[in-house]
């Protein structure tokens, strides 16, 4: 699981990356950003990961910004202080809205919900390729 944090305060960061390590042993947190404008530059120029945990104030600004100039389709677990967002933040990919201090059991939570999310989305897939071959089986080859 490609996981990404956008979190401004180091030590914060630095707990839920330990965290998110207890709770899943095999997670990969390929980035930790800091603040908007880095993260902006960072998805410009990279593939959006699995999960993107992500603080909403910044120190520049607030991280809503960030998916009006890039288009992030992965699941987001919001992670901040502030509880004013969470009814903005259910209106983008969120998964979660955590607040500050996150709490293990809360984040444990969410990490779940997020591979039921993602289960469900493989069985999906899954039925769609299965119905596309029977199908593809069942229809007379065309000779010319």
């Amino acid at each position: 699981m490609k996981t990404i944090i956008l979190e401004d305060e180091p030590l914060v960061a630095k707990d839920l990356q330990k965290l998110l390590l207890q709770l899943e042993p095999s997670i990969q947190i390929i980035a930790v950003l800091d603040s908007l404008q880095s993260s902006i530059e960072y998805f410009k120029t990279h593939d959006a990961p699995d999960l993107l945990l992500m603080d909403i104030q910044l120190s520049d600004g607030v991280s809503f910004d960030l998916l009006k100039h890039v288009d992030i389709q992965c699941p987001i677990i919001f992670t901040t202080a502030y509880n004013e967002y969470a009814i903005r933040a259910f209106k983008v990919n969120s998964i979660d809205y955590l607040l500050k201090p996150v709490d293990k059991i809360e984040l444990q939570a969410a990490l779940e919900k997020f591979k039921k999310m993602k289960a469900a989305q493989r069985s999906d897939l899954q039925e769609q390729i299965q119905r596309a071959v029977h199908h593809l089986a069942a229809s007379p080859e065309k000779k010319i």
